[in-house]
């Protein structure tokens, strides 16, 4: 049985409720000269980092995404961010784990709508999902594995669309041909009380340009689109997929220094 409830319907986003980082504790405040000196120190590692990026040696020199993300917290406007959902699930092993079992939720989706039709037979029908979580201490669905993607997306919430075709190749074997997408989102901002991962370095140290109005939280969106096939009144087993990209995922376009992006 699929993880979360699935209708038949045309895609629509799911109620998500996402939170504020330090904004949720704090009210906006305006930026002291310690504030804009503390920003620019942030800025300035931020350039750094990105120099530091495929220099053998060199601590966290492989988190081109993480940066850009952190990049667009620094100098957006709090506007949506679109990032690449391929790039997690082809170059992070809990991404990997995730887009294997997002199929298998797929799959059991469709199949379990496909049975509880009136009159089962060959038919078509779109369907779309209730939320579901990529967090820590979830087997199905784990925490980004790395740096980059701790640092880029960390836990976040995705849900499940897709549009099925249902032939029969005998009356017991109905043959499913499925096209899904997962929506991925994510607030990015800072919290109270925790700190990053890799370097221990404490939220509050850039919560406070949010509060302040240096910088601005907002939304990482990405989709990702798979097509696949199966036969049998059930979703284990085998199955084909198709549609994945062929060529590397390039790093995300507003990185600074040109050979970050190729």
């Amino acid at each position: 049985m699929p993880l979360a409830n699935y209708t038949v319907g045309s895609p629509s986003r799911p109620a998500i409720t996402h939170d504020n980082g330090f904004l949720d504790q704090f009210a906006p405040r305006a930026a002291t000269f310690a504030d804009r000196a503390s920003y620019t120190y942030w800025h300035g590692k931020l350039e750094a980092a990105e120099a530091a990026q495929d220099v053998p040696l060199l601590p966290h020199n492989d988190i081109p995404d993480a940066l850009a993300a952190y990049r667009h917290f620094l100098e957006g406007t709090g506007t949506t961010r679109t990032f690449s959902y391929e790039r997690y699930v082809s170059n992070d092993s809990s991404g990997a784990t995730m887009l294997r079992n997002a199929i298998i939720e797929a799959k059991s989706a469709a199949s379990a709508l496909y049975s509880g039709l009136p009159t089962p037979g060959s038919t078509s029908f779109d369907f779309t999902g209730t939320a579901l979580t990529v967090r820590a201490n979830s087997v199905e669905f784990p925490y980004p594995a790395t740096e980059n993607w701790q640092k880029a997306i960390g836990a976040h919430v995705f849900w499940i669309s897709g549009s099925v075709s249902v032939t029969h190749v005998s009356p017991d074997q109905p043959a499913f041909d499925l096209t899904f997408t997962i929506h991925a989102e994510d607030q990015y901002n800072f919290n109270p009380g925790q700190a990053d991962i890799a370097t221990g370095i404490p939220d509050s140290a850039n919560g406070v340009f949010e509060v302040t109005g240096l910088a601005q939280g907002y939304r990482n969106e990405a989709t990702l689109t798979r097509r696949v096939q199966w036969t049998g009144p059930t979703p284990t087993g085998t199955h084909t997929v198709t549609d994945a990209p062929t060529r590397r995922q390039r790093p995300p376009n507003n990185n600074r220094r040109i050979r970050n992006l190729m």
